[in-house]
């Protein structure tokens, strides 16, 4: 419900001065139901996390991070579908060297959220809502690390050291062993394919939320 207030008098708490024609009018918009996210869903987002939203600096990590793994994804398809010996040499350096940024960016991502704490729950959701979520963000987290390192090891045991971009030469976290090559082979694939799963019940989450709760959740980590 709205409420606007008209006066000529003494101005009321907060006002909203308007001028026409030499008057003052004061304006004092008032809503039941809506007045407290009427005001904080337009204050200005700053870099840290506040109650309502995550900050500048975590919504830039996840999105980052978000085109990351898509970019691996697509880059592992690449390497499958490559022409070429000289070609698919390419794309896998290439594919290690995002899988690196990746497990940086999901590093620096962790240790913000500890130091930054998430915007709460909404109060509507239940307690076993609350853990699902909880325990699924931080499923994403190991999953999100295991991808890489998986990969940095299997590229390791295999024999090729890893580098990023051809820039920098990073160090092979195990010697060269086709048993440990086969089995951080599987520990990848299968890291991958838990992760993309975890990921749609992840989105299908925010579909949720955002079409039929219409809580405003998604919000949160959107820009703007």
């Amino acid at each position: 419900m709205l409420t606007v207030q008209l006066s000529s008098s003494a101005p009321p708490t907060d006002p909203v001065e308007t001028f026409a024609g030499g008057h003052s009018y004061f304006f004092l918009l008032k809503s039941a139901e809506h007045g407290h996210e009427f005001l904080t869903n337009r204050q200005s987002m700053g870099l840290r996390n506040d109650r309502h939203r995550y900050g500048l600096i975590a919504q830039a990590l996840h999105w980052l991070v978000v085109i990351g793994i898509a970019l691996q994804f697509l880059w592992a398809w690449r390497i499958d579908e490559a022409e070429s010996i000289r070609q698919q040499f390419a794309l896998v350096n290439e594919h290690k060297s995002i899988g690196v940024t990746v497990l940086a960016l999901v590093l620096i991502r962790i240790v913000w959220r500890l130091f930054n704490r998430p915007p709460p729950f909404p109060d509507g959701m239940s307690t076993w809502q609350r853990i699902t979520a909880t325990s699924a963000h931080w499923g994403l987290y190991v999953l999100m690390l295991t991808l890489p390192i998986s990969g940095w090891a299997y590229s390791a045991a295999a024999g090729y050291g890893p580098e990023w971009f051809g820039w920098v030469d990073l160090p092979a976290l195990f010697p060269a062993s086709e048993r440990l090559e086969a089995i951080m082979y599987e520990v990848h694939k299968w890291t991958g394919r838990l992760l993309l799963a975890l990921v749609a019940v992840h989105v299908l989450a925010v579909l949720q939320h955002a079409f039929i709760k219409k809580d405003g959740v998604w919000r949160r980590m959107w820009p703007g």
